[in-house]
Order: structure tokens, then sequence, then C-alpha cells
């Protein structure tokens, strides 16, 4: 049984305290938590507290009064009093809102886009049911999750986007539906609620991320974090034998519910290394702690989680140490891999703020002694080790039939090269050691892209508007180098041009239901203009 006092005392110890030096380099985010109030481990803590009661209380029904069962959720970043009732806690308030229509429709329309938002549940089998009138109501989506999946729905809505004037309000009305039914999400009636509100608050994080709103997605994901925590799903098939599965999830039925778990926890996970190392911070969790240890093993291919194929004893410890100990291990589906580029990308995140100063270089006030330099030299070796390991473990994008896996796989090629880029720049963007290797990787990516087809898809995920900022930075810095006198050469100036040309293309291809990046494209067709080559 989990108890308020073991979680609480668990909780504690895998926040992460925002006490790390605060950095003057810019991020790929502008961090926006400044003036909030509190800090960010307050506000997870606070999220954690109410988490945990709730859970307590899904446990132990017969103690609590049906009808006093609800919790109050608030907004952290204001002062205004809880709002809940038991009418709230049985999703009447979602009701509130009359349904609007072409609802069944705008989950249609969502399907094709699923895997691009971190849907690690059966998103067809949810619509079918949703869709049909006496379907079990145990396998339709929760109306948080309904909610999450129709709002994005909308936003990729033909209907909606050729109807201007009533887009933008019926939009409006969407995501005020879905915020309020992923905040009412655990209260719901429902056997799966838990992974249904995992999943909602990862869509509506996306939806946040997707329109430019940084802050409120990173809120809807910490919350997300915070329901891993308190549900213990790091230490899912944990063979540590102090750590089981938490009683706050309900027993997996087969292999394939068993699966959504684990994908669950992996995504969650993976999505918060990626937007925290974005965001220039260290990840929510401690996982590289004894205490905050990832037990999970790494998620399977989805074929795999059936009764018939699931392996026999799967269990795990210490994934990630391992890992990052360089232990060699079974990790190779397109989760598992995605999982490793994220990690890796925080952590050379981590490494990068750590040892550049505000000029982008190493700073040698940081190397004093020899331990420092030991230690610096050892981090940096196993950084790039792991990463060009990893590169080699990533299968080609020719392998795979499916677009939408294809699409996937190019995430994790551009992530990985980004993550070798960013680690080159901790010994200074001008170290003519570095150049060969920025250039590879700059051009690797490209090859990927083209490889691709970049005409085969209408959609890429939100993330590749941020870390194709990688090898723009790299075809900007050769054209500066290539058109200064010392270095002048024509056909390199040429050459580069036109791989930033090309990577601008492909950007702006992509723009039209991806506002991130079209906003990611307008700043650097600014900067492209400003040195005058575009």
């Amino acid at each position: 049984m989990i108890t308020h006092n073991s979680l609480s005392k668990l909780s504690y110890q895998l926040i992460r305290p925002n006490n790390d030096q605060v950095f003057g380099q810019e991020c790929l985010f502008n961090c926006e938590y400044a003036g909030v109030g509190h800090t960010y481990a307050d506000r997870l803590q606070e999220q954690i507290s109410v988490l945990e009661a709730r859970l307590e209380q899904l446990q132990t029904p017969s103690v609590v009064d049906a009808r006093q069962d609800s919790i109050a959720l608030h907004d952290p970043y204001s002062s205004s009093a809880p709002i809940s009732s038991y009418a709230a806690s049985r999703g009447e308030a979602y009701d509130t809102i009359a349904v609007l229509p072409q609802e069944k429709d705008l989950l249609e329309t969502f399907l094709p886009y699923a895997s691009y938002f971190g849907f690690f549940l059966d998103a067809r089998s949810l619509v079918k049911a949703f869709s049909n009138p006496i379907s079990d109501p145990n396998q339709r989506p929760t109306s948080a999750l309904s909610a999450s999946m129709i709002l994005l729905g909308a936003h990729f809505s033909t209907h909606l986007a050729h109807n201007v004037n009533s887009s933008s309000e019926l939009m409006e009305k969407y995501l005020s539906k879905a915020i309020q039914a992923v905040s009412l999400g655990l209260s719901e009636y429902h056997p799966h609620r838990i992974l249904h509100t995992l999943q909602s608050y990862v869509l509506v994080a996306y939806y946040f991320l997707l329109h430019k709103r940084s802050l409120e997605g990173r809120w809807h994901l910490d919350k997300a974090v915070s329901l891993i925590i308190s549900a213990q799903m790091h230490r899912i098939r944990s063979s540590d034998f102090t750590h089981t599965t938490p009683a706050s999830l309900s027993a997996a039925q087969s292999a394939s519910e068993e699966g959504e778990c684990i994908n669950a926890m992996w995504t969650v996970f993976a999505l918060n290394c990626l937007w925290s190392a974005v965001e220039g911070v260290p990840a929510s969790i401690a996982y590289t702690t004894d205490q905050g240890r990832v037990d999970t093993p790494w998620p399977l291919d989805s074929g795999r989680y059936s009764d018939t194929t699931f392996p026999q004893n799967f269990k795990s410890s210490h994934t990630l140490q391992k890992f990052f100990s360089g232990i060699p291990d079974d990790g190779n589906s397109i989760l598992a891999l995605y999982v490793k580029a994220t990690v890796l990308f925080e952590q050379t995140t981590v490494f990068w703020k750590r040892y550049s100063d505000n000029s982008r270089t190493l700073s040698a006030r940081t190397l004093s002694s020899p331990v420092e330099v030991q230690e610096f030299q050892s981090s940096y070796q196993n950084l790039f080790a792991l990463s060009t390991r990893l590169l080699t473990k990533i299968f080609p994008l020719s392998s795979l039939q499916s677009d939408h896996a294809k699409a996937r796989l190019l995430v994790i090629h551009t992530l990985v090269r980004v993550t070798v880029i960013r680690l080159q720049c901790t010994l200074g963007a001008d170290n003519p050691l570095s150049r060969p290797i920025f250039l590879d990787m700059a051009n690797g990516i490209m090859d990927r892209l083209t490889e691709f087809g970049m005409n085969s898809t209408l959609f890429l995920d939100p993330m590749m508007a941020i870390i194709l900022r990688g090898p723009a930075t790299v075809f900007i810095g050769a054209i500066k180098l290539y058109s200064s006198p010392s270095n002048y050469n024509p056909a390199e100036v040429q050459k580069y041009t036109s791989c930033l040309n090309e990577l601008t293309h492909i950007m702006a291809r992509h723009s039209a239901n991806n506002p991130l990046m079209a906003s990611k494209l307008t700043d650097l067709q600014e900067e492209a203009i400003a040195i005058r080559f575009i």
C-alpha cells in the first residue's frame, strides 16, 4: 500500500531541487518562470501532494464517502480559491460546455498525427469506442482524453482552417474544454483514469508547445511528471524486491496493457528530458541518483506487447545508470532509441552549461585543478562515446515502410547529431578540431532529411522546429568562416549557403500547421538576412 508519508519522502528525493547555477547563455527556449513566485521544485511538490492525496483515495474508496472524494485542483500561478465539487468529480462540469459539432470527425482527424504527439495508447481503438454509442464504457476514452484528442484534431481540421472568422473562437472553446477536463481527469470513474490522464497531460503540453506557449505547456508536462512519480511508474517491473509495481495502478489484464504503462512512463520521461534541455535546465527527475533511478525496462516494439511474445522474466533495475556506464542492453525499439537520444541531449546540455561561459567557449576558470580537468575529460569522452555509439544503433530510414515510423526515426537521427554538435560546442564554436565534427553532423542531418523525402509528410514533430536550429547554426558559422578575409573560399560559401537555403525551405513547407516551426523559421530568416546571404 502506498502511503502519504512514503510518497512524500519519495517525491522529495526524486524532485531535483532547482538550486543549479542560473546560466547566462541563451537557451533554445527562453525560460518563463522568473516572476511566478514559486520555485520549480515548489510547484512540482505541490502537484505531487495533490496527486498523492488523490491516489490514496483511489486505493481506499470505502474510507471516504463517494460524494466527498473530489479533490481541489488549482492553478499554482494564481491566488484564486480552488474549485471542486462532486459534480465536477463525476465529469458533469465538463458537460456545462455544450458538446460542439463534429467531435467524432475531429477525433478521426487527429488519428494520423497521434504518433507525433507522444501517443502511447491505442488511438484507433479509442476513437472507435468513442464513436460507438453502445461500446463498453471501460474501453472508451475518459472525458479528459477525448477532449485533448479533439483539441488537436481541431488544430488540424481543414474545415476550421477554412472558416477563419469562427476558427479562433472555436479553438478557444475546445482548449478551455480540454483544460477543464484534464484538470478533473483523476476524478473520473474509469479503470484507466491514470493512464488516460497522463496521455491527456502530454497532448495538452504538446498543444501549448505547438502554439509557442511554453509556460502553460511545461505546467501540464510537470503534472504528468508528478503523476509518474506519485504512481511510482519509474519502478514498474523492477527487479529490486524492495520496489514493486505500485498498488495505485490497476493490475494489467494483458501484456498490451502493461506495455501501455511502460510506454507511458518512458514517453513522459523523454519529453521531460527534451523539454528541459531546450530550456537549459536539468530534467525534473533526479534519475542519476539511487533514490530517483529508473528501474522500468526499456520499452519494446509494440508488436511484442502480446501474451505470446511478451518476454519471460521481463525485469530491470538501474536502467539508465547501466546505459550511461556503457553496458549493452536490448533497448532497440524506436521509443527506446528516442528515450536514449533525449536523455543524452539533456545530459550533454547540463555538461555544456557547466563548462561553458557566456561566450560559449570552454571556461578556463571551471578547470582550475587537475581533478577538474580529469572530470571534464572523463565526462566529455563518455558522452561522446555514448552518442557516437547510439548513432551506429539507429537503423536507417530505408529499413522502415511506414512514413510515421520513418518520421519518428528521423527525429532520433537528428537529435543525436544535434547532441554531438552541442557537446562539441563545449570546446568552443571556433575550435578547429571541432569544426569537422560540426559539419559532419550537420551534413548527416541534411542527408536524412533528403532521404526521408520531406514532401511525403505534411507535419513534423513539434520539437523538430527547435532542434533543427542545430544544423542551421553550423551552416551559418561555416558561411561566416569562409566569407572572412583570412579563410575566404567562395565554393564553401556557396555550398553551405545552399544547405541553409534547403533547410529553410524544408521548414517553410512544414509551417502551415506548425506555428512553432513558422516562428523558428522567421527567426532564422531574419538572421540570414542580417548577414546577407539569402
